[in-house]
């Protein structure tokens, strides 16, 4: 069994959530001395060289005024954390988010502190399974520990040590030992995720949503290893911000097995459109996109139209270049595109002019002149060819629908258009014979990358029972 002197009770109080941004306003730390009975106390305010926000200060009570004279983390008193730490354990209730900011300050320093670290919301989870919620507060009122001067870090502390010494008078030593061992040598997770969130999770393909309080997901990502992937996000916690937070929040995972790569990003892409998770850059949710359409006028110049793409066939003779969510955005970007050319906006159509006039960047000297037919045709649309190349859209290479295999899932496709996936004639069936949806940006930037693996789809020979 631990001995009191192996162990050190820490709590800290903060500006915000982020260790790698935000920083520490006080610190406490209660411990035991060998040969000693009473805890001994290490206490600082700490100077966090910028200003506590509002929220903050009304909840710990510690206010700007507080800390103006108070010392900078220095390496005074990293030298008397090291001390302490140096053969005690780190215990912390929630205790990656205390340990984060600690480990940080030292780095700010240029040292490493890397402590044993026990979590008491793990060991409360652990001990206690019969209660849902084991954050200090519900301790606090469960044990019955005397508490004054609560979001303040001695009082925090203190609290922890004395939750620890109800823990040693509750249980066999054996069993509190046992329980601190187990959660000490698991694998980072966050301290309010069940312990066994990952025991069933295959390391394969699949999409993954963390939740925090309520059913609306914080974050969805995807991994060819998920419980991998899973792992990293909690074990990089103390060095980034937002897994800081994924952590902080993290109550419960879901998982979406995947068969491959495709799938794993289809089915990523429409559960953050449909979701819109809080952590995740937005998607956007399918709106009519609109691209810039190629045609030729009377005189043999090359014009650009801004076409909806609700019904596009994307065959060998129509030209269709960039996908865009509004008219304005498709202006804006062929208005950067064309600027650092030049070719003739008036010509192509996207600004006003009169016929056989100069137009306006020909008067700038910024227009090669194609609007009073002083380069020709062929070179006009030879131009206009080189600076569309990176956005222009591919054609559809097949007749009719195409399909990517992945393991025993079909993936089916028409003209860049995601129908469905399909797994037995019927469900191949069923997609075939629903309408056909609209073309979606982020499906047709994927399907680019696996564009490769397309087969044309005869249904006699896909999917047999």
């Amino acid at each position: 069994m631990f001995s009191d002197q192996q162990l050190a009770f820490i709590d800290i109080e903060t500006t915000g959530g982020r260790a790698t941004v935000d920083r520490i306003t006080e610190i406490a730390v209660v411990y035991t001395e060998a040969g000693q009975q009473q805890p001994q106390v290490f206490h600082t305010l700490l100077n966090p060289d910028t200003s506590i926000p509002p929220f903050i200060q009304a909840l710990t009570g510690i206010s700007n005024q507080m800390v103006e004279q108070a010392p900078y983390f220095n390496d005074e008193i990293a030298d008397q954390l090291s001390a302490i730490f140096k053969e005690r354990i780190f215990i912390a209730h929630n205790v990656r988010f205390d340990y984060g900011f600690i480990k940080a300050a030292f780095k700010r320093l240029g040292r490493t502190f890397n402590p044993q670290q026990l979590c008491t919301v793990k060991l409360s989870r652990q001990l206690y399974p019969e209660h849902k919620h084991h954050g200090l507060d519900k301790i606090i009122a469960r044990h019955h520990i005397d508490m004054h001067n609560r979001h303040r870090a001695f009082a925090d502390a203190r609290a922890i040590y004395d939750f620890w010494q109800q823990l040693k008078h509750n249980f066999p030593a054996d069993t509190l030992h046992h329980a601190c061992k187990t959660i000490m040598q698991r694998p980072s997770l966050p301290a309010h995720l069940n312990n066994d969130a990952l025991k069933n999770i295959n390391d394969d393909y699949g999409v993954y949503l963390i939740y925090g309080d309520n059913d609306l997901p914080l974050y969805i990502g995807k991994s060819k290893q998920v419980k991998t992937r899973l792992l990293s996000h909690f074990g990089q916690d103390v060095h980034n911000s937002k897994e800081m937070s994924l952590s902080q929040q993290a109550k419960k995972i879901d998982v979406i097995p995947c068969s491959g790569e495709l799938d794993a990003l289809l089915t990523e892409s429409a559960q953050i459109k449909q979701r819109q998770p809080i952590l995740n850059r937005r998607l956007r949710r399918q709106k009519d996109l609109f691209s810039f359409q190629l045609s030729t006028n009377i005189h043999g110049y090359d014009t650009l139209n801004i076409v909806p793409m609700r019904h596009v066939q994307f065959n060998q003779q129509q030209r269709y270049y960039g996908l865009f969510h509004s008219k304005s955005d498709a202006q804006k970007a062929i208005k950067n595109t064309i600027n650092n050319t030049d070719l003739c906006l008036q010509i192509l159509g996207i600004e006003k002019g009169s016929s056989n006039r100069p137009c306006f960047r020909h008067q700038l000297h910024q227009c090669s002149g194609a609007c009073i037919n002083k380069i020709t045709a062929t070179t006009h649309n030879l131009k206009l060819a080189l600076a569309l190349q990176k956005i222009k859209l591919a054609a559809w290479p097949f007749n009719s629908y195409a399909y990517v295999k992945e393991r025993q899932k079909y993936h089916i496709f028409h003209h860049w258009i995601y129908l469905g996936s399909a797994s037995n004639s019927d469900e191949l069936h069923t997609i075939l014979s629903q309408p056909q949806g609209q073309l979606d940006r982020d499906v047709y930037q994927i399907i680019q990358q696996h564009k490769h693996q397309l087969q044309a789809l005869n249904p006699a020979h896909v999917c047999p029972d």
